[in-house]
């Protein structure tokens, strides 16, 4: 007889969290069914309701996973940029990471369904948790100005629209204006960014 292997709880609630993930990417909070997810994983749905108690648990714990996966990519990122990196090459660093990120047509999914149940309080709660964790990080790894930030961050917003609509697969002006992603042009955004950010700074100070 062939010996069967057990899974411990925690790796079966990672199992859960990802097959979650996938269905919850596609569907939403509110129409994603429970038994799609457990048919997924191939559990019964009853134990993963012992397991997560409640269909939006299980939700806030896969946005949690998606925000988990971008801070350790960021990280990843920000170490290979090097000890002598200065903030716009670590931002570049990081933004060439998330551009890979979104290869993954389910992690971006995920996050913009993070954004729409965001009506619920104790989802935005969540969520604004999971974004100052990511932001707290990326002010941390580059050192660069608040305003550089924000402009990276909402260069990333658009990268996010961008991938969502696969517009790098239009053949059109409007499409080609939208979707700069490339790695020269990541770079030169942070660059420009960063000794923007400096520069108002500087005039803030000589007036």
């Amino acid at each position: 007889m062939k010996a069967t292997t057990r899974i411990s709880k925690d790796e079966r609630r990672r199992e859960i969290v990802e097959a979650a993930t996938r269905e919850f990417a596609v569907s939403g909070l509110h129409g994603t069914p429970v038994g799609a997810i457990a048919k997924r994983v191939g559990v019964s749905q009853p134990y993963l309701f012992q397991l997560f108690g409640t269909k939006k648990a299980l939700f806030i714990a896969a946005v949690q996973r998606t925000f988990e996966r971008t801070v350790a990519a960021f990280r990843t990122a920000a170490a290979e940029a090097g000890e002598d990196a200065g903030p716009a090459d670590i931002l570049m660093s990081m933004g060439t990471a998330y551009q890979r990120l979104l290869d993954d047509r389910g992690l971006l999914l995920m996050q913009m369904q993070a954004y729409v149940a965001c009506e619920d309080e104790e989802i935005r709660d969540v969520v604004r948790d999971e974004m100052l964790r990511l932001v707290s990080f990326v002010q941390s790894a580059s050192g660069a100005p608040e305003a550089a930030i924000r402009e990276w961050l909402a260069y990333g917003m658009l990268m996010n629209v961008v991938a969502a609509m696969d517009l790098t697969d239009v053949d059109a002006d409007w499409a080609r204006m939208m979707c700069p992603v490339t790695g020269t042009a990541l770079a030169a955004m942070a660059a420009d960014a960063v000794a923007k950010a400096k520069r108002t700074g500087e005039e803030a100070l000589t007036k």
